[in-house]
């Protein structure tokens, strides 16, 4: 990979973490215009555009390049059950179980914990925002031990999953373990 298109890659991913999607897209569309088999840059623009149609494009490219990304697809598979649904016809709540959820107390910033990457199984630590093999986020509910549980992450409005699959600052995270 080239100079330019891993600092244009890196540049459109901070830009969707950031919010910033248009120019997420400009940044993306470079590396894909110049390396179609870029499976990062499909899987960071669909987490760029808003079209549902767009997103279900970029993952399935994903998935063309790699058929087992497991963020491409669980992405897809979300898309696809929004699209089963008709909004305003279903209403989603979570039972109560046991009262108000509280997680364990904040990890301290100097309490470094080796790890395993979620999307490659590189060995890493936790104090890495990505991972150095497949620069996968690492920071995120997928490296989480709380992956499973739905609370915190609707309280951090983390409740799509590519925004699941982005490095996030959840104060609760721990590495699993």
């Amino acid at each position: 990979m080239s100079d330019d298109i891993a600092a244009w890659l890196y540049d459109g991913a901070v830009a969707v973490t950031e919010g910033r999607y248009e120019d997420a897209q400009a940044l993306l569309m470079r590396v894909i215009e110049q390396d179609e088999q870029n499976e990062l840059a499909w899987l960071w623009l669909s987490g760029a555009v808003t079209d549902a149609g767009d997103q279900q494009i970029a993952l399935e490219n994903v998935l063309a390049i790699n058929p087992h990304n497991a963020a491409a697809q669980t992405g897809l598979a979300h898309l696809r059950n929004q699209q089963a649904f008709t909004p305003g016809n279903v209403t989603f709540t979570s039972a109560p179980s046991g009262g108000e959820w509280q997680p364990p107390a904040p990890l301290d910033e100097d309490d470094v914990r080796e790890l395993t990457c979620w999307q490659c199984s590189a060995s890493l630590y936790s104090v890495a925002q990505f991972c150095w093999q497949c620069h996968a986020a690492v920071h995120c509910c997928n490296n989480c031990e709380f992956r499973t549980v739905q609370r915190c992450k609707e309280l951090q409005d983390l409740t799509a999953t590519m925004a699941q699959a982005a490095q996030n600052r959840c104060e609760w995270w721990r590495p699993s373990a």
